[in-house]
């Protein structure tokens, strides 16, 4: 009897060193379903959490994708003095305020002008050197990003910005985001006169794109009726968010960066809730009026009903008799 056991263990034994792994991946798949039993309940969880977060990633998604694909566009205008800026005004700025300042002997402001006369006073001889530095700085600013880490002021207390306004204007959709503004500055020198010139820019997280490169213009002193408006519609390649704006003043006759304004000193500045106008989607609410018509039909079909049920009733609880 001991011999026929051993004799009948062995193949046992020997298909166990066959088959090595036969025990170990019945093992391992009874351990693979037991595994799976008690992870089941958070694998519900975990899909659950993924199914609310796929719109969220959707809009993420929508939002990268516009940003890095779509150009960016923007249409800009400059006003002055609540009137439209021509950008070759500063010629005969230029030349009023030094017969101003040699009347005034240098100790007076000169007043700002009008448009009409800086308009009549023009000649086209001085447009075109302007016209021209106006073309190499829009082709040196524009379109180039920058970090609040390279903006470095050549001057110091020479020129600043005294105050600068931010105004929302168009949001079609109602959602909260403008794809038009303007930003409204005043700024000041300690000269009595100076050309200047400014830069736009949107950005996020303290990288800033450049949208904007102004005409040149003058500022007067300390005057604070010399402000300067740049309103700005974006057309496309800016999803919805809250950009931060940074404005540049550069010297025209160095082509040096005199002073900025950002979100860290002005609060308009920050935060701004902005898109482009690809975003701005008009919801049109449709009124649904539905029209109930009744009559004597419609009583006389519920006075039937209750009848057939009382009938019902009555012969369930006294059947008839055969």
């Amino acid at each position: 009897m001991k011999l026929s056991t051993v004799v009948t263990a062995l193949p046992k034994v020997a298909s166990c060193r066959r088959n090595p792994c036969s025990n170990s991946s019945y093992t391992s798949a009874i351990n693979r379903r037991s595994k799976l039993g008690v992870s089941t309940p958070l694998l519900k969880v975990l899909s659950a959490l993924t199914f609310l977060a796929l719109p969220v990633a959707c809009v993420h998604a929508a939002n990268t994708a516009e940003s890095t694909s779509a150009k960016k566009t923007v249409t800009s205008k400059e006003y002055r003095y609540d009137q439209p800026y021509i950008g070759a005004e500063q010629s005969a700025v230029k030349d009023k305020s030094d017969q101003v300042s040699e009347h005034a002997n240098g100790k007076e402001t000169p007043p700002a002008p009008s448009q009409a006369n800086a308009v009549s006073t023009l000649s086209i001889s001085n447009t075109l050197p302007i016209r021209s530095k106006q073309a190499a700085r829009v082709e040196q600013h524009a379109n180039t990003t920058k970090s609040s880490s390279d903006i470095v002021i050549s001057s110091v207390n020479e020129f600043w910005i005294y105050d600068s306004w931010v105004r929302l204007q168009q949001d079609l959709d109602y959602d909260g985001y403008f794809s038009t503004f303007s930003v409204e500055f005043d700024a000041d020198t300690i000269f009595i006169d100076a050309p200047v010139y400014a830069v736009l820019y949107l950005g996020q997280n303290g990288v800033y794109d450049a949208i904007y490169v102004s005409s040149e213009f003058f500022i007067f002193g300390e005057d604070s009726s010399d402000s300067f408006v740049i309103e700005s519609t974006l057309v496309s390649g800016f999803p919805s968010y809250d950009y931060d704006i940074l404005l540049e003043l550069y010297d025209a006759q160095t082509e040096q960066l005199v002073a900025f304004s950002d979100g860290y000193d002005n609060a308009e500045f920050a935060f701004v809730p902005l898109e482009s106008e690809t975003n701005e989607y008009i919801v049109e609410e449709t009124v649904v009026f539905v029209e109930e018509h009744g009559g004597t039909l419609n009583w006389a079909a519920l006075l039937f009903i209750i009848a057939s049920l009382s009938l019902r009733c009555v012969s369930v609880k006294h059947p008839l008799k055969k």
